[in-house]
C-alpha cells in the first residue's frame, strides 16, 4: 500500500474516531471489590428466573406476555410481534438514556478491525523494504521509517478504539444485567409459546435478537482471558446462549 494513501487513511480514521472517544474518562458501573457479591445476586436472579419458568404453564405466559410487555403471541400477526420484539430489545442496547448504543459498538468494531487489516499490510510491506539488500538501506531507510510512524499512529489509535469500546460495552451490559430478571423471563416465555405453535419463523427471530444482546455485550471483557473482574459478564453472556441454543435445537430437524 502506498505511503500517501496509508497518510490519507490515517488523517481520516483519526478525525473520524474524534467523535467516538470520550474526552475525559468515563466512570462505568464496574467494582471489583465486589464482583463475588454482585455474581452471587446474579445467580439468585437465574434461579428465580427458572422458577418462575419451570411452574409456569401456557395459559400463565400468554397473560404475563400479555398482561407486563404488550406482547399477545398471535401467528396471524407475525410482523407485528416480531417488531415489538426488536423494540423491546433497544429499549436496553438503544436507550435515549444512554451516551452510547449498539451503533456505536458495532461502529468502533468495523473500525477496528479495518486497522486490523491495514496494519498486517503495512507489516508485511516493513518486512519487504527490511528484506532489501543492506546495499539499497540508503535508499529505502527514510521509507522504512515513515511506515514504521504510520504503523505506531494506527496500533495507538486501535488501542484508544478498545479501551472505547470496553467502556461502552460495559455500560450496556449494567442496563442489560439491571433488567434481566424480566429479559429472562420475557425471552422464554416468548421462545416456550413459539415453540409450542411451531412458529419457526418467530424463533428464528427471537435468536437474532439474543445476538444483539451478545454482540453488544462480548466487548466488556476484551479479547483477555477469564479475569476476576469479567465474570459476571460472562455469566451473563452464558445464560443468553442458552437461551438461544434453546431456539437452535427447536429448529434443528430431528
Amino acid at each position: 500500500m502506498r505511503l500517501s494513501q496509508l497518510k490519507i487513511e490515517m488523517d481520516a480514521l483519526e478525525t473520524l474516531c474524534s467523535i467516538f472517544l470520550y474526552k475525559d474518562e468515563v466512570v462505568t458501573n464496574k467494582g471489583k471489590s465486589n464482583i463475588v457479591l454482585k455474581v452471587k445476586a446474579f445467580e439468585q436472579i437465574i434461579k428465580e428466573c427458572k422458577d418462575k419458568v419451570e411452574s409456569s404453564n401456557a395459559k400463565h405466559r400468554a397473560h404475563v406476555l400479555k398482561l407486563l410487555y404488550g406482547l399477545k403471541i398471535d401467528e396471524s400477526d407475525a410482523v407485528s410481534i416480531g417488531s415489538r420484539l426488536v423494540e423491546y430489545v433497544d429499549t436496553h442496547i438503544n436507550g435515549k438514556h444512554m451516551q452510547t448504543n449498539e451503533h456505536k459498538i458495532n461502529r468502533l468494531k468495523s473500525i477496528i478491525y479495518n486497522i486490523n487489516t491495514i496494519t498486517e499490510e503495512i507489516v508485511v510491506e516493513l518486512e519487504h523494504i527490511e528484506d532489501i539488500n543492506l546495499r539499497w538501506y540508503r535508499f529505502k531507510g527514510g521509507k522504512l521509517e515513515k511506515y514504521r510512524i504510520l504503523l505506531k499512529r494506527f496500533i495507538d489509535l486501535k488501542e484508544k478504539l478498545e479501551i472505547q469500546l470496553e467502556r461502552d460495552s460495559k455500560e450496556i451490559s449494567f442496563f442489560i444485567i439491571e433488567d434481566f430478571y424480566n429479559i429472562y423471563i420475557y425471552f422464554s416465555f416468548i421462545i416456550s409459546l413459539s415453540m409450542q405453535n411451531a412458529n419457526e419463523i418467530f424463533l428464528i427471530e427471537i435468536a437474532n435478537q439474543l445476538d444483539r444482546y451478545i454482540g453488544v455485550i462480548e466487548p466488556s471483557f476484551g479479547n483477555r482471558f477469564l479475569q476476576h473482574e469479567d465474570m459476571l459478564y460472562h455469566y451473563v453472556i452464558y445464560e443468553l446462549k442458552e437461551l438461544k441454543n434453546r431456539v437452535l435445537t427447536e429448529l434443528t430437524p430431528q
